[in-house]
């Protein structure tokens, strides 16, 4: 099973951050993927046109595609785009739970109003709920990262309430395979509540890599990020899309 992960879209009505996407979304239909996840900030402005966009591109990869908000998002005009798939009936949370043939994907909405940092309290009953109602593997998904990145300036703005959500993933067992999240615009692979933890790489332009005051040039294509499931085993692979 292949789970495709895009995050960081920032649509924002130019034809340059649709022509990134779109070649993305071009490598990507080849590969017919069983279900495609978006881990938050599908846009950044000119929302009532850019939703609806974004979702007409998702849909030409012909699988179920699953999205959670992020910070640069806007709830109201993301649930009137995308809520009739996923039953939101409120703007805030926008959680989604996505079964898939033995395997499932939980969206949780960590994002704070007007704030560029997340904070997990707010959905942790309901995930562990959820998390206890189907014992099948499962890959959660986020837009603030709940670890630390080791990126100068980017662990400000993390989802507060780490701890406890570990606490949730650990009570839950072998059920959940790993977490994954977007964000800071760079792939990355660390661990998280002794579980796999990965950051999708970015489909607008990549946030340079700094490391202990050191720079680095940015050469990073727009790329996403790929979680092979067989034989009881979660795999990640990052792809750029030069």
């Amino acid at each position: 099973m292949i789970i495709a992960q895009l995050s960081d879209i920032h649509a924002d009505g130019s034809n340059s951050r649709f022509e990134r996407l779109d070649r993305v979304l071009d490598w990507l239909r080849p590969l017919r993927p069983d279900a495609l996840i978006v881990s938050g900030d599908l846009c950044e402005a000119q929302f009532f046109k850019t939703y609806p966009a974004v979702r007409q591109r998702l849909e030409t990869v012909l699988c179920p595609f699953f999205v959670v908000p992020g910070n640069v998002d806007d709830h109201v005009e993301m649930r009137s785009a995308f809520g009739d798939l996923y039953g939101w009936t409120s703007d805030r949370p926008l959680n989604v739970i996505g079964g898939l043939n033995g395997f499932r994907v939980i969206g949780i909405d960590v994002t704070v109003e007007d704030a560029h940092h997340g904070d997990a309290l707010p959905v942790l009953d309901w995930l562990g709920q959820e998390l206890a109602r189907d014992q099948v593997p499962t890959l959660i998904f986020q837009h603030q990262h709940p670890f630390p990145t080791g990126i100068d300036n980017k662990d400000r703005n993390v989802c507060f309430g780490g701890d406890e959500l570990a606490a949730v993933i650990e009570a839950a067992g072998d059920t959940v395979l790993g977490l994954t999240c977007g964000h800071v615009h760079r792939p990355l692979f660390t661990s998280f509540a002794g579980k796999q933890a990965t950051m999708a790489p970015s489909v607008t332009r990549a946030n340079k890599l700094r490391l202990d005051g050191k720079d680095s040039d940015n050469i990073d294509p727009p790329g996403l990020m790929l979680h092979h499931f067989a034989e009881g085993r979660l795999v990640s692979h990052v792809v750029g899309v030069a």
